[in-house]
């Protein structure tokens, strides 16, 4: 967790706070772990869910995209390792719960562990706005109506957004929302202010990017790319973009078009017109979530970007930067966003509430770096910034496959 207030922050220094904080959280993770071990052992002697309450879950996301398919992945499992989530399920590495099939041979398997995904539990709304509305509907419904629904996992910040009032008395697990404060999902503070829901905390990750960003290049005019909805501008880090860009005093350039959309030829194309709109008037971009990225062909779109000699920041990750993106900083797998979920998760099946539990998580961040990229910039990084990437790519990959 990157939680630094400083306007003037060096690199190095940031660097170091975030790997001083690792090491803290890891102690404390290894203390969480241990306990729950000992109460996996005694349970194994039991029958089923004997750690504590069955969880019957259903799962609610706006649309498909990459990281709720991960931190999704990596969640359940944990859960399976843990024996939270019976082994015969059909887990794996490359896992994914939106694809064709594979919730309802998810829920088939999971019947009578401690976590059971209920039947036709995945209520997704495929970026249609329409949609989006009627599968909150309809889960609302079912839970107020059925009953078979002891937990809802709501992947996202418009999911957030959309389960967050308790007025369900079933528990809520926002996962992945980009800054659920400022998205209006929960309140200030370490634990929940709403009872029954629970939001994972990056505590200022996207302000300590941006602001790291504006210390390598000290940019005036940044340009940002974020979605015509303004419904999805929490789930971009708008509003933290915004608080940051006053408290540094750099004007925003705002391209507003259709980069969040079920048609990935819009999204594109989108993308690719603010590119060049912003290589006009822009000293640096950065670029949040959304799936105007065409990683196949994002040097392409990046292109009038990097022939003005713009520097690039990917909210996104190192994907992005191994196909063209100058800088990123993000956890990559969400392995250890997984990991802290299935805590939560468990620590529910034991007994505790939502609010009890701690929301701060603090992630494993890789510093990304494209050195193709900077020297088409023509831009030498500083040994602070070179000691601090974890990850250098030598070439473009997206340049590379055509």
């Amino acid at each position: 967790m990157l939680g630094y207030n400083e306007t003037t922050l060096n690199v190095k220094v940031f660097i170091r706070k975030m790997t001083n904080t690792a090491k803290l959280i890891a102690v404390g993770w290894c203390v969480g772990l241990l306990s729950v071990g000992a109460l996996v052992d005694k349970a194994w002697a039991e029958d089923e869910c004997s750690f504590g309450h069955r969880q019957r879950v259903a799962v609610y996301q706006a649309g498909a995209y990459a990281d709720f398919q991960k931190v999704f992945r990596q969640t359940a499992l944990a859960l399976q390792r843990d024996g939270y989530i019976n082994a015969k399920v059909p887990l794996s590495i490359n896992y994914t719960h939106d694809t064709a099939g594979a919730y309802a041979a998810l829920s088939e398997a999971s019947q009578g562990g401690c976590i059971e995904f209920v039947k036709d539990g995945l209520y997704d709304g495929n970026w249609e706005p329409a949609l989006i509305d009627a599968k909150e509907q309809a889960l609302r419904e079912r839970i107020r109506k059925v009953g078979d629904i002891d937990m809802v996992w709501a992947l996202g910040s418009i999911a957030g957004q959309r389960f967050a009032d308790s007025s369900l008395h079933t528990n809520v697990l926002v996962m992945t929302a980009t800054d659920p404060e400022s998205a209006g999902i929960i309140g200030p503070g370490e634990y929940s202010d709403k009872p029954f829901i629970h939001a994972q905390k990056e505590r200022d990750r996207y302000s300590s990017e941006l602001r790291m960003f504006y210390q390598i290049f000290h940019f005036k005019r940044l340009g940002i790319i974020i979605d015509d909805e303004e419904s999805n501008h929490a789930g971009q880090a708008v509003p933290v973009i915004r608080d940051v860009a006053r408290d540094l005093g750099f004007a925003l350039n705002t391209c507003q078009k259709d980069v969040i959309s079920a048609d990935a030829k819009v999204a594109h194309e989108a993308f690719a017109q603010c590119c060049l709109e912003l290589a006009e008037n822009s000293d640096a971009v950065y670029l949040p979530y959304g799936m105007g990225a065409d990683l196949n062909n994002l040097y392409s779109q990046l292109k009038p970007l990097i022939d003005a000699k713009i520097p690039t920041f990917s909210q996104t990750g190192a994907l992005e930067v191994e196909n063209g993106v100058l800088l990123s900083l993000a956890d990559i797998e969400l392995i250890e966003s997984g990991r802290f979920e299935a805590n939560v998760v468990e620590e529910i099946v034991h007994g505790k509430k939502p609010e009890e539990i701690s929301q701060y998580y603090f992630a494993p961040l890789n510093l990304a770096l494209n050195l193709h990229t900077a020297k088409l910039i023509e831009w030498k990084p500083d040994f602070d910034v070179l000691i601090a990437v974890d990850r250098v790519y030598q070439s473009i990959d997206s340049m590379l496959s055509h």
